[in-house]
């Protein structure tokens, strides 16, 4: 079966997503791809960043969860997005998105797949604050808490509320952050090797975001690239000296990929507004 990978934040979603397509950019290679799962209950971005269409995707793996037909099969729901991100995108309304998740949550089968499904599901659930949210995150494998470095930000998850009690959780903190790793640690009573500080990488944010383009050269001395791959090899168990997952250097088109669909996206959405053609 699949294994879960949560990934969202207790307060806000400080990079939630960001930091799901850099473990699926990075994943350690050998077997099946991840799958960037967009989860999170108050609505996707993906479909509008990627320009591809929300209807196969949450709401497609949601219908066969409620149903148990062959919509449930992970794979029919799964788009690639430039880059070769394989992706399965959230409707952009919150009211559609939180019903998807809940689904989910009641039938988590749909993620697992049976016996014989193989490959990582990175599940992006963003900000932790719906029930269904919460009980993805602790059906999950593991989960990784994303916050700022700040010590505000960094006190919301020392107060982790009761459902987390017990749970192995991997924190990844990011951007300017003025305490070591050891400290962190320290000061939330957790080890030290769960403690990942990533840099805020605008470069990189933006060729993930698909409105910029990076060099093949330079992807992988990103440091966000860097920190993600080592937090990606931890949470694969991987040994050795093993390589990406391949994505690096497709990463160098992401950009002029992704902004043709995106802009279209983007375009449609702005005449929608500007007309106030919303049904």
């Amino acid at each position: 079966m699949r294994q879960i990978v949560a990934i969202g934040s207790l307060k806000g979603a400080p990079g939630a997503s960001t930091l799901a397509l850099a473990l699926a950019a990075v994943w350690p290679a050998g077997g099946v791809r991840p799958v960037v799962v967009e989860a999170d209950a108050a609505g996707g971005d993906l479909a509008v960043r990627f320009g591809l269409s929300d209807m196969t995707g949450l709401l497609t793996l949601a219908a066969g969860a409620r149903h148990g037909g062959v919509e449930a099969e992970l794979g029919r729901c799964t788009q690639e997005a430039a880059g070769g991100l394989r992706v399965v995108v959230a409707p952009t309304g919150c009211d559609q998105a939180l019903a998807s998740v809940a689904e989910l949550a009641a039938c988590p089968r749909v993620l697992r797949g049976d016996p014989g499904s193989e490959g990582i599901v990175l599940l992006d659930l963003g900000h932790l604050g719906a029930g269904p949210s919460r009980e993805l995150a602790g059906l999950s494998d593991q989960l990784v808490l994303v916050a700022g470095g700040s010590a505000d930000a960094l006190a919301h998850v020392a107060a982790r509320p009761q459902w987390l009690e017990g749970a192995r959780v991997e924190l990844a903190v990011v951007g300017e952050c003025r305490y070591s790793e050891f400290d962190i640690a320290k000061a939330l009573e957790v080890g030290r090797d769960q403690i990942h500080v990533l840099p805020w990488d605008v470069r990189a944010a933006a060729a993930l975001s698909g409105v910029a383009r990076v060099a093949e050269r330079r992807w992988g001395r990103l440091p966000l690239a860097q920190a993600a791959f080592a937090l990606a090899r931890q949470l694969a168990g991987a040994d050795g000296d093993t390589g990406g997952g391949g994505l690096c250097g497709e990463l160098a088109q992401l950009g002029s990929r992704a902004l043709a669909g995106a802009r279209h996206s983007r375009t449609e959405a702005v005449r929608t507004l500007e007309t106030g053609g919303i049904r």
